[in-house]
């Protein structure tokens, strides 16, 4: 769906001013999580999807009195987090979207407070997957998560071209494991060896093996590992809660 398509069937239920130009913010950042707008570009947003003229003084205004609307870098506007996730609920439904349940079944989320925004979406699904008892979901969701996070290490330290292949490409799991593993710079802790261990053979099941079926007590058994060695990951890359 197009912003304006969007902001014209809000606008059907004759909601308030400012209610709209938050639920322009909400509708961007579903796409540009790291970018926001300013006054004058949500104005204009609504003056084309065929709303009446807008004040951009105006709306600068009510974006500095609204508590859900806080700045983001230079003259740009966002959304907190919090309004963020309560907006899921109430506009998801006009795109046509049920919203991803928030829940640490898995991992905790605020583990992951200071991490980046599309890690962050790995998590939710990793959790909400096992909260549905997607378990082969889940399975593959920890993998990518952890492949992840080893390539956050590896470009926090500047060396991300260490683990790319002859094509500019990183490597995939089994070989990020392998790397992180013997490399004599990043030292990691016997728990969070033995977890990817553990993950690069349930992952592979669960992505790869058509006979392969993951159950809850596979989850299960290796989740601690899997919390403990995102932890000291996120702490290599600088991004520890």
């Amino acid at each position: 769906m197009k912003l304006s398509e969007f902001i014209r069937k809000i606008s059907e239920a004759r909601i308030s001013r400012v209610d709209r130009a938050v639920a322009i913010l909400w509708f961007h950042g579903l796409h540009n999580e790291n970018s926001g707008l300013t006054a004058g570009e949500v104005c204009r947003s609504v003056e084309e999807a065929g709303c009446a003229r807008q004040n951009v003084t105006v709306m600068r205004n009510l974006f500095r009195r609204d508590k859900r609307v806080i700045k983001g870098t230079g003259k740009t506007y966002v959304l907190s987090p919090e309004a963020a996730g309560e907006l899921d609920q109430e506009y998801c439904s006009v795109l046509n979207v049920t919203p991803v349940i928030e829940c640490d079944a898995v991992l905790a989320m605020e583990l992951f407070e200071n991490a980046r925004g599309y890690i962050k979406k790995v998590v939710l699904q990793l959790n909400a997957s096992y909260h549905y008892s997607l378990f082969d979901c889940c399975a593959v969701m920890c993998r990518r998560l952890l492949e992840t996070l080893i390539i956050e290490v590896y470009e926090e330290l500047d060396r991300a071209d260490e683990i790319k292949d002859d094509g500019g490409c990183f490597l995939m799991f089994s070989a990020l494991s392998d790397q992180i593993h013997k490399d004599g710079i990043v030292h990691l802790g016997r728990n969070t060896v033995n977890a990817l261990k553990d993950f690069k053979r349930l992952g592979g099941l669960s992505a790869h093996n058509r006979r392969f079926n993951a159950r809850k007590s596979d989850i299960d058994q290796i989740k601690n590992g899997l919390r403990i060695s995102c932890e000291e990951l996120l702490h290599l890359a600088g991004q520890g809660a």
